[in-house]
């Protein structure tokens, strides 16, 4: 992969979104009601295909409703596309028009490439949250970003 950027998706792009984190895990697509999530995300406009060389290969959903700072609340990589890279340029460009001066996400204490991905990106621990996943901790972390490119 050369090229990785980042497109708003539209509502075009929602059956393709849905099936990229519906092969994710069916499951908890159904359960966490993620089709109405990618939906809402879409209409709000933060919800953001990733591109691989202009191929759609996932997706991201960012916005500021973690006490207004950046929130990376949802990144979904197809899975043939995984450990190349691609997660962390995406991150990247995600942090590039972040609006204030952190970016926060989280992730399962099982999620292993995640947390891997994260570290790769720059973001540090920030702390974990038990009982949102029953023996699988939320671990949170966060990454300063220029505060003179958050002024903009």
């Amino acid at each position: 992969m050369k090229t990785i950027g980042l497109k708003k998706a539209t509502i075009n792009d929602k059956a393709l979104v849905v099936d990229f984190d519906y092969r994710l895990d069916k499951v908890e697509h159904v359960e966490l009601k993620r089709e109405e999530k990618i939906k809402k995300a879409i209409l709000n406009e933060e919800c953001f295909m990733i591109l691989a060389d202009k191929r759609a290969v996932g997706f991201v959903i960012f916005d500021y409703r973690f006490f207004d700072l950046g929130w990376i609340e949802l990144i979904v990589i197809e899975e043939k596309y995984r450990g190349k890279g691609i997660g962390v340029q995406a991150i990247d460009l995600i942090c590039t028009q972040c609006k204030t001066d952190k970016v926060f996400t989280s992730t399962n204490s099982s999620n292993m490439q995640m947390q891997k991905a994260l570290s790769k990106a720059g973001f540090s621990f920030a702390g974990k949250i038990n009982g949102l996943d029953d023996g699988d901790p939320e671990l949170f972390y966060y990454r300063k970003i220029n505060t003179e490119k958050a002024d903009n």
